[in-house]
């Protein structure tokens, strides 16, 4: 029964609510709206009914849309408030019980996905940073690192915190329903001011997209056919979804046609997700109306690492916002979008240096900066109109020399210029992409074990030996003879120190090259194999086509557990149907670690696969010693053959 309506009425207000922080009460419909709200919740219900008894993916969903009508029911009274002389109440509860009930399964999405919680946590270790909580910080986060956690995080390189920082965040943001003591100690470090800032902002988020749903609701009614037959089934079949949902997208559903010119505000709530940052000319072609795509295009996100921290921080207090269900995932879903890693297609691109070199020619007249009195400024002791160079200030700006060989790439400058970026802006970014992948570098060369010294422990000797001969002294000490001891005695630990960090530098130094040694015979097995591919690719280059066709028989039953990864769309369609045991994982899908781990053969098709996520299938395969083979072409049937006639030569 809905919360707020016959018995269970009392026993709901009951419950104290919040909204972004402020306390929120039931409010009394009148009897018009109450039968709005209450068919537009039985609708769903029973499309929510349907969902449950005929795909159990959907489960979490349902839950969702059942938490979602009693948070509209509690919620009401503020968006009828908040929107009181715009818009009618009767749009506005309807639409919010349309938003809040309808059973999506982008829901489920918001719980576990990588893409926001790294987000999340992002913004929480700068706020640590600027607010210097560092020790009550660091020892809140786990002290084992998550491989899983690891594997399918995003490749992305912080230059503020260390992967390592990110990684326990994330394990305590992603843990947070079985480890609740440490996430709610963790979120307890940020301000109450800060805190209600980011909730503030999640509120005007959701209410500037709930306020665009509803003047299309409101002013873009449905038609009258589909009026007069009550209401709209549009999503009564799950199938409508497709069979791997993902909020995210390719999203295609199963419908005769699209329904926006009938249903256009149902039509925008469902395909938010599908749509946020998508062209201006898909935008239309999916929506229909005009004012509809304006709308939908207008939807920004000004701070999406605030709106993801803030998420958490409403979950955390069991806020309503969190259970406003289509609503509360568009505010995520279109935060997502706006991340970096939201577009989810890196190293694709140019190198972003090439050949060139600084100009280190004396003719940029140096002129005191406006504030170089004040005391917290540097004095560089440079005269004023003093000739210097794009090197000398560079180093007096960030204390970096810079690369004598290495520029900017002009081809991904002018990749910047294709996508619609200002010239300038373009060779800015560019330049950053240069300089960034030059400190990156820069910051992964191991430090070099200094060297101890042949004499240090006769060093260690005689400073004992001085500090006894002291301590007999000790009747006559004077202040002098005093001062000399406790000198000794900071030297004494300074070097014992010094002997212990060199002892462990060399310990670390053995154990790298022992690593390197088992990387090394790792890489020449698998250049093994590519050389055993190319080999076997030459040998058949004579081979007539159809003795090679006739040879084998598909579709083609393989024994072992066998995973591919990589290569085109095209390519992946066309061989699927030739290989049915074999699972093959689109190019923008990260698995989950355990398909590698338990597959018995690992297959790359290098043409379409980038390098991070090439080494993180290699270093999993490296670990479990998987054996990994190498497609040899673009051709699926050929690339079928070769993968049926090494199963052939493995069951031999």
């Amino acid at each position: 029964m809905v919360p707020g309506m016959g018995g269970k009425k009392k026993a709901a207000s009951a419950k104290s609510w919040t909204l972004a922080g402020e306390p929120v009460y039931f409010s009394v419909l009148s009897p018009a709206e109450e039968r709005i709200f209450t068919e537009t919740v039985s609708h769903f219900r029973e499309i929510a009914s349907q969902m449950r008894e005929n795909f159990d993916r959907f489960s979490g969903a349902v839950a969702a849309a059942r938490t979602g009508q009693q948070a509209s029911r509690v919620s009401v009274g503020f968006f009828c408030k908040y929107f009181e002389g715009k818009y009618q109440r009767t749009d506005i509860v309807k639409a919010l019980a349309t938003a809040a009930t309808l059973p999506a399964p982008s829901a489920e999405h918001l719980g576990k996905s990588l893409i926001f919680i790294l987000g999340a946590a992002l913004w929480l270790l700068d706020y640590v940073k600027r607010q210097e909580l560092e020790e009550q910080f660091y020892p809140l986060l786990p002290e084992k690192l998550d491989e899983e956690v690891d594997f399918e995080t995003p490749d992305v390189d912080d230059l503020d915190h260390s992967r390592d920082e990110i990684l326990g965040v994330m394990s305590v943001l992603l843990n947070r329903k079985d480890s609740r003591q440490s996430f709610r100690k963790l979120w307890g470090l940020v301000d109450k001011e800060t805190a209600g800032k980011l909730k503030g902002e999640f509120k005007d988020a959701l209410l500037d997209y709930f306020e665009r749903f509803l003047e299309i609701s409101a002013r873009i009614g449905p038609s009258a056919a589909q009026t007069s037959g009550g209401s709209p089934m549009l999503l009564a079949n799950p199938a409508s979804y497709g069979e791997n949902f993902d909020p995210r997208g390719p999203y295609e559903p199963d419908l005769p046609g699209p329904p926006a010119k009938d249903h256009a505000g149902l039509w925008f709530l469902t395909n938010t997700a599908l749509l946020i940052g998508a062209s201006p000319e898909k935008i239309r072609q999916t929506l229909y109306y005009r004012r509809s795509s304006e709308l939908m295009e207008g939807f920004r996100i000004r701070d999406p690492y605030a709106v993801c921290a803030a998420y958490l921080l409403l979950e955390r207090d069991g806020d309503v916002l969190v259970d406003l269900n289509m609503l509360t995932a568009a505010v995520v879903l279109c935060a997502e979008r706006h991340l970096p890693w939201g577009a989810d297609e890196a190293y694709s691109y140019a190198e972003p240096y090439g050949n060139g070199a600084p100009d280190l020619s004396l003719r940029y007249a140096y002129h005191l900066h406006e504030n170089a009195e004040e005391e917290d400024l540097p004095d560089p002791d440079i005269e004023e109109g003093e000739l210097l160079s794009e090197g000398q200030l560079f180093y007096l700006a960030t204390g970096y020399a810079l690369p004598r060989d290495q520029a900017y790439s002009s081809r991904l400058k002018g990749w910047f210029q294709e996508q619609g970026v200002p010239e300038d802006r373009a060779e800015a970014l560019a330049w950053g992409a240069w300089f960034a992948s030059y400190v990156d570098a820069l910051r992964a060369r191991r430090p070099m074990p200094f060297d101890v010294p042949d004499d240090f422990e006769d060093f260690l000797k005689s400073l004992d030996g001085e500090l006894t001969e002291l301590a007999e002294e000790a009747g006559t000490e004077t202040e002098d003879s005093a001062a000399k001891a406790a000198e000794l005695t900071r030297q004494l630990k300074e070097s014992r120190k010094a002997l212990h960090e060199a002892e462990q530098g060399m310990r670390q130094l053995q154990e790298h090259l022992r690593s390197v040694e088992a990387d090394a015979l790792r890489d020449r097995a698998e250049l093994s194999q590519l050389r055993e591919t190319l080999f076997d690719l030459r040998v058949r280059e004579g081979q007539p086509e159809d003795e090679a066709e006739a040879a084998i028989a598909f579709p083609y039953q393989t024994k072992r557990r066998i995973v591919a990864f990589g290569g085109h769309d095209t390519w992946r369609k066309a061989i699927r149907p030739m290989l049915p045991d074999v699972r093959f994982f689109d190019r923008e899908m990260l698995p989950d670690v355990n398909v590698i781990k338990s597959a018995d053969v690992v297959w790359i098709q290098a043409n379409a696969i980038s390098h991070k996520f090439y080494y993180r299938i290699i270093d999993t395969a490296r670990k479990e010693n998987i054996s990994v083979r190498y497609f040899g072409s673009a051709s699926a049937r050929k690339c079928a053959e070769q993968l049926a006639a090494d199963e052939m030569a493995a069951a031999e």
